[in-house]
């Protein structure tokens, strides 16, 4: 995979000997790849009737241009049909928003990594799961979409662990890491929708984030579902506290439908959270990383008095932060949520695209 915008073309004998040149040549995350034949690639460019050497910018750290055709071949070796590679496009048009800030999520020390929230009516039509387990395995849409991602990161990007990915923990979502929003367990309207885009659109939106933090809130009164996830946000040990920036809380299906029908909305539900996820400069100064001597703390909002103990530190600087998905499976005896910390101001802030697909 040359970083530039000419491909290379590589001979093998087998499709075994082919798996294992990429290997050789680094091409692979550590896993297995679908072969990027002439016949897969021409066959992908087809369906997409798109110029091959057609760029959508360039990939950092090492630069490497995001060709059409370097996008199909990733594409395909993450497993990927013709049919999920314009989800892949719109996920990389989001990544190079400047928001995102994609050099530093590729190089930074923290574990940070790209999430694609899938919406719209591109989630049935291909497959994606929105269900149990949205976060897990089982669903090659998801899997496929979000290695793809990963791989283009790697290969165009040449972000490798130890070299230029300087995360020193990471996650596993730096293989794959690609949900979908769970539309008949939604009682509010779509994210894409929330971010300007119509309801019969299918979007991506790419949010740079930690792996999933599970909570259980049971099924009792909303306020005690709300009051859960508040506090399982309100730690003193992720960007979002440190550096503010912007959080993801995935409500599954039954938690929204409780709060949904006690007459709470996307916005009130982010107010709660803000006023409610925060931790007390006491004990915050018993983390390492801040010296009970300072007179300030780098990241917090300015009205907080670092010398009084006892004022509350919002975790999300500001309730619009917090970025809401319906996803996930119903559950039994209890309602599962989950909270995904981003990486604070520094970059991998939500971005949202539309995804292009083509019309018969």
């Amino acid at each position: 995979m040359s970083p530039h915008h000419e491909s290379q073309r590589v001979y093998a004998d087998s499709v075994e000997e082919a798996v294992e040149i990429c290997y050789q040549r680094g091409w692979t995350d550590g896993l297995p790849v679908v072969p990027p034949t002439e016949a897969l690639v021409a066959k992908a460019l087809e369906y997409l009737k798109r110029d091959p050497s057609e760029s959508l910018g360039i990939i950092p750290p090492k630069n490497g241009a995001a060709t059409i055709e370097k996008i199909v071949a990733n594409s395909i070796m993450g497993g990927c049909l013709p049919t999920y590679i314009p989800v892949v496009i719109a996920a990389l048009e989001a990544m190079l928003e400047r928001p995102f800030n994609l050099n530093g999520v590729q190089t930074t020390t923290h574990c940070v990594g790209p999430l694609a929230i899938v919406s719209g009516p591109i989630v049935k039509e291909l497959g994606f799961n929105s269900g149990d387990g949205v976060f897990g395995g089982g669903s090659r849409a998801n899997a496929a979409v979000g290695r793809a991602v990963r791989l283009i990161m790697w290969n165009v990007g040449g972000a490798f662990p130890g070299e230029l990915d300087r995360a020193t923990i990471g996650h596993p979502g730096k293989y794959t890491y690609c949900i979908a929003e769970n539309a008949d367990g939604n009682p509010w309207e779509a994210i894409h929708v929330e971010k300007g885009l119509k309801p019969e659109d299918s979007a991506v939106t790419m949010f740079g984030c930690e792996s999933p933090h599970h909570v259980a809130t049971g099924p009792g009164r909303p306020i005690q579902t709300l009051y859960a996830i508040a506090d399982a946000m309100s730690t003193i040990c992720n960007n979002n506290f440190h550096f503010g920036g912007e959080t993801l809380v995935v409500l599954g299906p039954r938690a929204a439908a409780t709060v949904a029908h006690a007459g709470w909305t996307r916005n009130t539900i982010r107010e709660y959270l803000y006023e409610n996820a925060r931790v007390p400069v006491g004990r915050a100064l018993l983390g390492a990383a801040f010296d009970e001597k300072a007179t300030e703390a780098p990241g917090w909002p300015k009205w907080i008095d670092p010398a009084n103990r006892k004022a509350m530190i919002p975790v999300i600087r500001k309730p619009e932060n917090i970025n809401l998905v319906v996803a996930g499976g119903w559950g039994a005896g209890a309602a599962f949520c989950a909270i995904c910390p981003g990486w604070g101001y520094l970059g991998g802030l939500a971005q949202t695209k539309r995804i292009s697909v083509r019309q018969e």
